[in-house]
């Protein structure tokens, strides 16, 4: 009886499409994501080479403070790349963004400093400016609601006290965290974080307004004034 030897198929030298029915999109490459979702390439360039020209041009897009701005000027640059494809990766991009905040979301206690760093980092990646926002919370730590306080330069954010405490009035606060990013990816407080930080805690307790914690937040990374020890 003859037996047929089935050659091993070669994911390598697969096409993107053949690739992800043999095995699923988790050993996609992201070029070969992208080179799906997208279905085109060019004359002398095939798919997989041509995504991977773009892709560094998308990342880039992540950090621009006009996305739409950005898509012009970074990805409509590669060759191939109309406005219709541009904008249909940005929107990739800001789903994938929306997807990690709802999972992050599910596990979002605010009692728990690293479940709060995650959340927001999703919330705040790609942002050039520092944000600062003002978390309200109930007397459970339960969220009332969030609200951008402040939107400044590259490595600084102006912090009203008066506007906290209105605020805080309005939604009939019982707690509130400061929640700010840092642009350059390190999460290490600043020297005017700290001492902020320190007024304006001395402000909540004469308020009766307890300051819980103030966490920055970088490049998958975080600090909790409240874990380091810089707010008691």
């Amino acid at each position: 009886m003859n037996q047929t030897n089935q050659k091993e198929p070669c994911y390598e030298e697969m096409k993107p499409y053949e690739k992800f029915m043999a095995k699923g999109p988790e050993y996609l490459s992201e070029e070969e994501l992208l080179a799906i979702i997208i279905r085109t390439g060019t004359r002398t360039m095939d798919a997989c080479s041509w995504q991977s020209r773009c892709l560094p041009s998308a990342r880039a897009g992540k950090r621009a403070a006009r996305p739409a701005a950005s898509v012009r000027r970074g990805l409509c640059k590669v060759n191939g790349i109309g406005r219709v494809k541009a904008v249909k990766i940005k929107c990739l991009i800001e789903l994938s963004r929306r997807l990690a905040m709802a999972d992050t979301r599910e596990r979002l206690q605010f009692t728990k400093p690293e479940t709060v760093a995650d959340y927001y980092m999703e919330r705040l990646r790609g942002k050039e400016t520092e944000e600062v926002i003002l978390v309200m919370t109930d007397n459970k730590n339960r969220l009332i609601c969030d609200r951008t306080l402040s939107k400044g330069t590259v490595n600084c954010s102006l912090v009203s006290p008066r506007e906290i405490f209105l605020m805080a009035m309005e939604y009939h606060a019982v707690h509130i965290l400061l929640i700010h990013n840092h642009p350059s990816g390190d999460a290490s407080p600043s020297r005017q974080d700290i001492e902020i930080t320190k007024h304006l805690a001395q402000l909540c307790g004469m308020m009766q307004l307890p300051l819980t914690d103030h966490i920055i937040v970088g490049d998958n990374c975080y600090v909790s004034f409240r874990e380091s020890g810089l707010l008691k």
